[in-house]
């Protein structure tokens, strides 16, 4: 039985949604997971229970599932039966998501029968759906079974093992067929049926809002075309607008050194730059005790480039746009041998109007200081800014580069002065260095060399000290005596490599005697709250260990946080909580929120998820080949958290690097995050912070 044009309709709309719901969610979660790798991991690994952000590719499942019900009732067309068949896969989907895996790296019987039977139907459908003398060529039985046979194969090829180390990218391409097959259906039917897309009305809206994107996409190229060069005394700088729409709110600044990236709360096209040292600054050079000072564009110098520039971008952005509606008008006119209709040109100015000023508007309202959410620095210039606070030490470094070096630093500071530093504090009330999962490398040399240069006042280390949970292990590695040769205050909470058995407290004990270590959960399971500067640091040990089932970790988490809020139920929350592993810290009241485990980076909310401080240990840290690489994936990693006077996080200094074990590490990438974007408590007026004051602890029972 065929449907009217609005049933065709809502198969048209419910099978994009499935699209886009799909596609889009594994590609957002993706990105938004440290560590994930889309080559190998599932789309199921994104929504499992242990895995951050994993509401984002839970929701996308049960949207396409839902999708793919609605396109099976809408698309009247289609035989019953393929419609049924259809509308079972979308049920099996929303199965998917709701009975989940229970870590990335697990497996689960319901949920495999589950994925396998929603793959099955939706490959299968098309089958059923067909009709003999179907006037829309897709329900054709030619064309609908020979559908089904090429979906049918695809989903087969998961199971043969084919994909080998690749088998996520392999069922990503299988899963996009799937869920493309209904659209093409849908979109086939209402073609055939001579449908239009609503009444003249909205088709005119529509037709606006196409020439409003069509407009900036062609402004946006027209500014790479003929990008805008910006001059100051000593440096000049190509500059145009990026396209990526993964590059919202990013400055990207490009040199042979490595890259400046900073990135703002907006949603304006990314700004690229490609900035270029002029020959008059070998004046400048050549002048005795030539600092890095005078080679830096003053205030006044730099907002007047950034204003010069920022004006005749936007009139490149605007002509190109304008270019484009003139070309669509053109060509209508070549076509229709007459004049475009007024409601075309009205319609055309608009576009161009909405999408300049837009632009623009856009621009300067996510451009400024107060909404910078990070600063970072790659490769050498990375390496040259990890100093203190990123502003402190860079003329002692920049001495020891060579000038053109010296030039890119001097052009880069210019930029943290201008947009970081009001995330920075002169005179913070605490500095703390939070690692994780050391893993029996004693890279404590590196530790305390980081403690010095960056005035670090506390450490807080975030589990998995050890591989095995033993203390002959950590003796045999000078771990103990490596931690002591800190020199500052070391704060632990137990990873679930850190004992050998459900009631093993052999490594715990052991840390309780070295004089700098302070257990946030004593062996007895006493709770001790840290302050510090005026800061409080309070944490719980992971109940798990190494050697066990390895299942059910998110649940194995309940108990011991369970423990801990009970504990802490009538005192006010913490300024930070410490755990080892993600899910021990859901929910729980704090300023920020620290844990490891996964060996990647990770900022969900307030809680900070840092990398693996020695690469994953000795054990790991290598590839098995000749050469020793280091292990990919897996880049050594520290943060550094400074709490100002309102004793509030205000900035996060996050760092990769590598060549950890050779003795000479070098700096991948260093970035600076904006605390106020992290911890987001009102600051109490009754409530400050000092530096300088001592370390104190209170036991909570």
């Amino acid at each position: 039985m065929a449907r009217p044009a609005g049933a065709l309709r809502t198969a048209v709309v419910s099978a994009t949604t499935a699209v886009v719901a799909l596609v889009g969610g594994w590609t957002w979660a993706q990105n938004l997971i440290g560590g994930f790798d889309a080559r190998s991991e599932s789309i199921s690994a994104l929504a499992s229970l242990a895995t951050p952000h994993r509401w984002v590719m839970t929701t996308g499942l049960v949207v396409t599932g839902l999708a793919h019900c609605v396109t099976a009732y809408a698309l009247g067309s289609a035989h019953r039966v393929g419609r049924a068949v259809l509308a079972a896969g979308g049920v099996a989907t929303v199965g998917v998501a709701l009975v989940p895996l229970p870590g990335r790296g697990e497996t689960s019987a319901p949920h495999v029968v589950l994925a396998t039977l929603a793959f099955a139907l939706l490959a299968v459908w098309p089958a059923f759906a067909a009709r003999p003398g179907a006037a829309t060529p897709v329900l054709t039985p030619r064309v609908a079974r020979t559908a089904a046979v090429v979906l049918a194969l695809a989903v087969a090829s998961l199971a043969t093992g084919v994909s080998g180390g690749a088998f996520g990218l392999h069922e990503r391409v299988v899963a996009a067929l799937t869920v493309l097959w209904p659209f093409v259906t849908a979109v086939g039917v209402w073609w055939s049926a001579g449908h239009r897309i609503g009444s003249r009305r909205l088709r005119h809206v529509l037709a606006g809002l196409l020439l409003t994107g069509a407009c900036t996409v062609a402004g946006l190229a027209a500014t790479t075309v003929a990008p805008v060069t910006a001059h100051t005394r000593t440096y000049q700088a190509t500059v145009a607008l990026d396209a990526d729409p993964r590059l919202a709110g990013d400055l990207v600044a490009e040199t042979t050194f490595g890259d400046v990236e900073v990135s703002f709360a907006g949603v304006a096209p990314g700004i690229r730059a490609v900035p270029q040292v002029k020959s008059s600054i070998t004046d400048v050079l050549s002048r005795p005790g030539a600092s890095l000072a005078s080679l830096q564009p003053d205030p006044t110098e730099l907002n007047a480039a950034i204003r010069d520039v920022g004006t005749r971008v936007m009139g490149r952005f605007a002509f190109g746009a304008l270019v484009l509606l003139l070309v669509v008008l053109g060509a209508w006119s070549l076509a229709r041998h007459r004049l475009p209709p007024r409601w075309l040109v009205g319609a055309g100015v608009t576009a161009w109007l909405a999408s300049s000023l837009g632009t623009t508007a856009s621009i300067y309202t996510t451009y400024q200081p107060s909404r910078l959410g990070s600063f970072g620095a790659t490769e050498v210039l990375g390496t040259l800014q990890q100093n203190q606070g990123l502003l402190g030490d860079v003329e002692t470094r920049a001495t020891q580069v060579a000038p053109y070096l010296r030039n890119l630093l001097a052009l880069s500071t210019a930029l943290q002065q201008k947009y970081a530093a009001g995330a920075l504090e002169a005179d913070p009330a605490l500095r703390v260095l939070f690692v994780s999962d050391i893993h029996g490398g004693n890279q404590y040399p590196l530790m305390r060399t980081i403690v010095e240069q960056q005035s670090i006042d506390l450490v807080v280390d975030g589990g998995d000290l050890l591989n095995f949970g033993t203390v002959p292990e950590g003796d045999a590695a000078d771990i103990f005596s490596g931690i002591e040769s800190v020199g500052v205050p070391y704060v632990f909470v137990k990873g679930n490599h850190d004992a050998a058995g459900e009631d093993d407290t052999a490594v715990l004990d052991r840390l309780a005697q070295v004089p700098n270590v302070v257990l946030l959960e004593s062996p007895e399971g006493e709770y001790r709250e840290v302050a510090m500067g005026g800061v409080t640091i309070a944490g719980f040990n992971d109940p798990r260990w190494f050697g066990d089932s390895g299942t059910g970790t998110r649940e194995a988490q309940q108990p011991a946080r369970a423990d801990f809020e009970e504990a802490f139920a009538d005192r006010e929350a913490p300024d930070v909580v410490v755990s080892h592993e993600p899910w021990g810290l859901e929910n729980v009241s704090a300023g920020v929120r620290l844990n490891g485990h996964m060996h990647a980076s990770d900022l969900e909310g307030n809680r900070i998820q840092v990398g693996t401080f020695t690469g994953g240990g000795p054990l790991t840290h290598f590839l098995a080949d000749e050469d020793g690489e280091e292990l990919r994936g897996q880049p050594s990693a520290f943060d550094i958290l400074t709490f100002g006077t309102d004793c509030r996080l205000s900035s996060l200094t996050r760092y990769t690097l590598h060549d950890v074990i050779e003795g000479r590490p070098s700096y991948d990438d260093v970035s600076i995050i904006n605390g106020g974007r992290i911890d987001t408590r009102q600051p109490d007026p009754d409530r400050a912070c000092e530096p300088g004051t001592e370390l104190t602890t209170t036991v909570v029972p």
